[in-house]
């Protein structure tokens, strides 16, 4: 089985959505950069124990965007609830080709009770057995509360799972003290330090050799 994250995995932040409240315009590439780039500083962050935020990750990649007044933003737009909806290429329908193979997919995501609404907007409606959203469960990466939970409601083992997720400290870290069999760093920058490393989800069916 495979759980994915959602933020940063399958989906990003909608970059036009968000400037058109902003009142200003994002280009699409500079966005992703950006969102790998405040991930990645903020995963460090974590891991060195520092206390930063989402509200810290949402100031930094609304700099990164060039927005001039960075900590106006997440307010502005409710730190990003909803707005996480615009599709990673090649994603879908790399799910959809694991899935069809016969691999069991759902999601884990720390989020604000919104993600399943914004992954059906993306496109992902009927993809996943469940959607595991941390502000419904109670529990948030890394923290292995919310992996042990997803495993016993999916009736499966962390040893028989993968996690595919896009933060060293969240996803990766999180998964290897709940026991998973493998966990993978989405890392299109080559911005990590971990060894398993894949630059989008869209490579995983050639990784699990599925044709």
């Amino acid at each position: 089985m495979i759980f994915f994250d959602a933020g940063g995995t399958l989906v990003l932040q909608h970059h036009l959505e968000a400037g058109e409240t902003l009142g200003i315009d994002i280009d699409g590439d500079l966005a992703f950069e950006a969102h790998y780039r405040a991930m990645s500083e903020f995963s460090n962050m974590k891991l060195a124990g520092n206390d930063a935020t989402w509200e810290w990750w949402q100031e930094r990649y609304y700099a990164l965007v060039g927005h001039p007044s960075p900590a106006s933003a997440g307010p502005m737009l409710d730190n990003g609830r909803g707005l996480w909806s615009y599709p990673i290429p090649g994603v879908i329908e790399a799910v959809e080709r694991i899935g069809i193979s016969g691999v069991r997919v759902a999601v884990i995501s720390n989020s604000d009770g919104s993600v399943e609404e914004s992954l059906h907007r993306a496109g992902f409606a009927n993809v996943f057995e469940a959607i595991l959203d941390s502000a419904v469960i109670g529990a948030s990466k890394p923290d292995r509360a919310i992996f042990d939970l997803a495993c016993a409601r999916l009736g499966v083992e962390p040893d028989e799972c993968w996690y595919v997720g896009d933060s060293e400290y969240h996803d990766i870290g999180g998964a290897v003290d709940a026991g998973f069999a493998a966990a993978w760093l989405i890392d299109p920058l080559g911005l990590g330090t971990t060894a398993n490393t894949i630059r989008s989800v869209a490579e995983l069916p050639d990784l699990l050799e599925i044709k």
